[in-house]
């Protein structure tokens, strides 16, 4: 039997009360969930939420599987505790080299198929959906990934995308358009074809950080991540593969030539995005789900949405870069805040080029290049960097046209329209200059800062 939803629970549990929280009081879905998330990040934590009772539903819920590099850590079977995180990083790295594929299991060994609604029973107001931030167009389904199929190949695909409650037995569900998602449904419409959908919500956090993998087979690379094959069952209404471990699935089909709209939004990069977006739209046509299900929640807002997917997109980028600059150190990026890449160059320019090249594969639109001497995850240090080693006229780099994120409030299109898929990244050179003498940079001694423990000396 695969790992599950529960199984991560547990072993966040089991770390303690910095990494799991349950909450005492019933809650309501508006708003409230977010802000018991939001008050613990103001003092700096970030644990996996449990609300056993939320109001209107039968149904608990959990939330923040993603919000730091610890919970992160643990979905993908490493101890936080005992690992660095460069230890973490290797596990990936072999994870995202494993792929299996599925293992097909019957419906009466699938939990996920323990109750059904079909046909007038579907009702997604029997899932504790939330809204989570004041001005959004209404409940959303943040943090289910939805699986389709290549049309032409007939290969799974899953993606995370957003999702507005529209009615009884209908979803909304916006994608981004670079998305796999997007290409999938495009074909659909280009062959005339329905498209049938099934949307996973809840499953180990090791499985939801698969599915958010690009240019992959994500069912074979959940398998990777859990360290067996993907148990999967066969959909009630849908011809799809449905993880059989799974909390909750809705299955449903998209017509993807009948567009609607949606937002606004709170989106990940801190703003309301714009009301009457297109989205396609999914006709439910069945849920099912485990007994006692959990409903998994992400407040798309807060930091967990950025880092859900990190460890994958360090690894990637991490190993393209070191590819071509053999003496790259680290690599940090920071979601829609930027990147931020260590290297010690060998010859001038390269801190620029290794910046350069983290550009074209990251939407955070600054990146910066520092050196091997500057601890990329303190941001006190980067900016110490910029403040002492970057000169303004000559080591800013504006690129204007550039991919970047259609969600983003000042991204432009081609005739540079408001909102549109470009917008002007920033590269910042904040290196030494390789050929000069520079200024020697205080350091404490190396042999005292070993020998000495806080310990021995603090009571």
């Amino acid at each position: 039997m695969n790992k599950n939803l529960r199984d991560f629970i547990q072993a966040a549990k089991e770390l303690g009360p910095e990494h799991y929280v349950a909450v005492k009081k019933p809650l309501s879905p508006y708003l409230e969930p977010g802000i018991i998330q939001q008050k613990l990040a103001a003092e700096g934590r970030y644990p996996v939420i449990f609300c056993p009772t939320i109001e209107g539903s039968k149904l608990p819920l959990v939330t923040n599987l993603f919000g730091s590099f610890e919970t992160l850590a643990l979905g993908v079977g490493c101890d936080p505790r005992r690992m660095t995180r460069d230890e973490v990083y290797d596990v990936v790295r072999k994870k995202m080299a494993t792929k299996l594929a599925p293992k097909w299991v019957p419906a009466s060994e699938a939990p996920v198929k323990q109750v059904k609604f079909l046909e007038e029973q579907v009702d997604l107001g029997i899932l504790p959906i939330s809204h989570n931030s004041k001005l959004d167009a209404g409940k959303y389904v943040g943090a289910g990934f939805m699986i389709a199929k290549w049309p032409d190949t007939g290969v799974p695909n899953a993606g995370v995308y957003r999702h507005l409650v529209m009615g009884k037995d209908r979803l909304g569900c916006m994608i981004n358009p670079g998305n796999d998602g997007a290409y999938i449904a495009r074909r659909h419409a280009e062959l005339d074809q329905l498209m049938q959908v099934a949307l996973v919500i809840g499953h180990h956090a090791g499985v939801v950080q698969a599915s958010l993998a690009r240019q992959v087979v994500e069912l074979e690379l959940m398998g990777g991540f859990l360290g067996e094959p993907l148990e999967v069952t066969r959909g009630e209404t849908v011809d799809l593969p449905i993880p059989a471990q799974a909390e909750i699935v809705i299955e449903g089909i998209i017509d993807p030539k009948n567009m609607a709209t949606d937002g606004p939004y709170a989106e990940y990069l801190g703003y309301y995005g714009v009301a009457n977006k297109p989205c396609y739209v999914i006709q439910v046509t069945a849920i099912t789900m485990r007994k006692d299900a959990i409903y998994h929640h992400l407040d798309s807002s807060q930091r967990e949405h950025t880092w859900s997917g990190s460890l994958i997109s360090q690894v990637a980028m991490y190993d393209k870069l070191k590819a071509q600059f053999p003496t790259l150190k680290a690599v940090n990026i920071r979601g829609w805040l930027g990147t931020y890449v260590s290297l010690r160059q060998r010859v001038a320019g390269e801190g620029r080029q290794a910046a350069l090249v983290a550009v074209t594969d990251n939407y955070g639109k600054t990146v910066v290049a520092v050196d091997d001497d500057i601890d990329v995850f303190n941001e006190q240090e980067v900016m110490w960097a910029i403040s002492t080693r970057m000169v303004a006229d000559e080591d800013l780099l504006i690129l204007p046209g550039v991919k970047g994120a259609h969600l983003d409030p000042v991204s432009y299109g081609e005739s540079r329209p408001h909102r549109g898929p470009m917008t002007t990244h920033l590269v910042i050179d904040a290196t030494r200059p390789v050929e000069h003498e520079f200024e020697v940079k205080i350091e404490p001694d190396e042999h005292l800062w070993k020998r000495m423990k806080l310990e021995d000396y603090l009571k």
